[in-house]
């Protein structure tokens, strides 16, 4: 391998031109977007109904909710009911108390990055004691 390189340079010094390299140069422009989002975070652990709320006629629950986005000004909160456990909804820890019943609702409102929303789940006559979902589910959306 020694030899090839010293036959290599033997031959390039007694080659009678020059050696030269051409340079080339370019211009690479590189953009990038980043688009808004929103993701909502909250624990999901189950809502237990007793005998005592079935027979009172609601239970109150709290939520603590983390939300993530680049895009605060844009986001907006969906609450989406689930059918079945409950008549009618109160929430609290808005600018102002909101009831939902059996259709979908869209705070606009600014969120804080972390927040806690009460809720008064007004139980239907059919609530059975046990462990369900919040029947309430939460989407943060950017518009």
């Amino acid at each position: 391998m020694r030899s090839l390189w010293l036959f290599l340079a033997l031959v390039a010094a007694l080659h009678p031109g020059t050696v030269r390299a051409d340079m080339a140069s370019a211009t690479l422009q590189v953009s990038a977007q980043v688009l808004p989002h929103a993701r909502l975070q909250t624990d999901a652990a189950p809502v237990a109904i007793t005998a005592a709320d079935v027979q009172r006629g609601y239970l109150d629950v709290s939520r603590h909710y983390q939300l993530q986005t680049n895009a605060p000004d844009r986001v907006v909160l969906q609450l989406n009911p689930r059918v079945g456990l409950t008549d009618s909804i109160d929430v609290g820890g808005f600018q102002a108390p909101v009831r939902m019943q059996d259709s979908s609702l869209e705070i606009t409102q600014p969120l804080a990055r972390e927040f806690t929303l009460n809720y008064r789940l007004w139980l239907s006559a059919g609530a059975m004691p046990g462990e369900y979902a919040l029947p309430v589910q939460l989407a943060a959306i950017v518009r």
